[in-house]
């Protein structure tokens, strides 16, 4: 696993970015687009282009600034190092919501999807909370994963799973707030901030209340399901579709979640018919969870994260229908400690995420 490093001002990262993985953001962009307009064809019968992709792009590029001008400040530095434009960057960044907003219609697994957890420190062998996730997304996207540490000007040292040319995914801070999150799909969608540009805001909070705000408070584009926690144990998950958000309390001592929605109300706007994928992953991790209950740790959810049962729609994923495990992160914000894995789980080696934090 590759972990590039930057630091100075939000602009000045992201143009180091942007230059250093101007071929690889190319050909990143290039395939995204390519995938997400083939699956409108394949299972919408929609005509959608670039230009339509791009149109909707620019409509989220205000709100966005407006959001979070620091992380809007790092999109348009990746844009200018790059060699490309703000709106192309947004939309590599932003994605599955855009395509939500010009309402594609097929089966959300086409575009991937992920296995989440989050762990009150009761169930642990610590007694600290943990929480992560597989990233699961088309096959021919893995080589552009990479693990990015940030040390911006005025804000915390993160550390994130991320693509070439993006920014925070999955992550931890130094103040010791972690944040995740799986794929929803709701009919709400409209222009607004993407789900990367929420996850990099709440990332750059220093108090959880801050965090969580972030992901309350945006005039979000579409549905995702967000996780944050934080060293003390405090945790928050929060299914939302891009007009509300709503906060799921955890049953037993953890919550999994998947590509579905778990919100009734949430539901009932759904934009597709779940696959069965995420409901087998769903119930397995949770009969994992259950099983472990008081002896759960990072090496315990690895395994979990590498689990094989059932096949094609197992937590970890090889090519299956072009999807794959393409990474995984497991964080114990209290110690602190995050580990990531690319590729599937089941055979990939673990990186101390913050032992970065000396390399340079």
């Amino acid at each position: 696993m590759r972990t590039l490093h930057f630091s100075g001002t939000p602009r000045a990262i992201g143009q180091a970015f942007g230059e250093r993985c101007r071929d690889e953001i190319a050909e990143f962009y290039g395939l995204r687009v390519a995938n997400a307009i083939d699956q409108a064809k394949k299972h919408g019968g929609r005509d959608v282009g670039e230009e339509a992709l791009l149109g909707v792009a620019r409509a989220c590029l205000e709100p966005t600034r407006a959001y979070h001008p620091e992380g809007f400040e790092e999109l348009a530095g990746i844009a200018e190092g790059a060699g490309m434009t703000v709106e192309q960057i947004l939309a590599m960044n932003g994605l599955t919501d855009l395509r939500d907003v010009l309402a594609w219609s097929g089966e959300l697994e086409a575009f991937g999807g992920c296995s989440s957890f989050v762990i009150e420190g009761g169930m642990t062998a610590s007694g600290r909370a943990l929480c992560g996730q597989s990233w699961d997304l088309a096959t021919d996207n893995m080589p552009f994963v990479c693990v990015v540490h940030r040390r911006p000007e005025g804000g915390p040292e993160t550390w994130s799973l991320t693509t070439v040319g993006c920014l925070t995914l999955i992550g931890i801070n130094d103040a010791g707030i972690a944040v995740g999150t799986t794929n929803v799909r709701t009919v709400d969608a409209r222009p607004g901030v993407t789900y990367l540009s929420i996850l990099h805001k709440a990332l750059a909070a220093r108090e959880f209340d801050a965090a969580v705000a972030a992901v309350t408070e945006a005039h979000r584009a579409g549905a995702h399901y967000y996780y944050l926690v934080d060293g003390t144990g405090q945790i928050a998950t929060l299914e939302c579709s891009a007009r509300a958000a709503a906060r799921v309390e955890l049953a037993d001592g953890f919550h999994v979640h998947c590509n579905h929605c778990q919100v009734p109300k949430n539901a009932l706007i759904e934009g597709s018919t779940p696959s069965a994928s995420s409901h087998r992953r769903q119930a397995r991790m949770t009969e994992l969870i259950e099983a472990g209950r008081g002896r759960l740790d990072i090496a315990a959810m690895q395994a979990a994260l590498a689990d094989h049962e059932n096949g094609e729609d197992a937590i970890c994923r090889h090519d299956y229908a072009g999807i794959s495990s393409n990474g995984a992160v497991i964080m114990d914000p209290g110690a602190p400690a995050a580990v990531a894995c690319h590729g599937p789980p089941c055979g990939a080696e673990w990186i101390d995420m913050l032992a970065t934090a000396t390399a340079r």
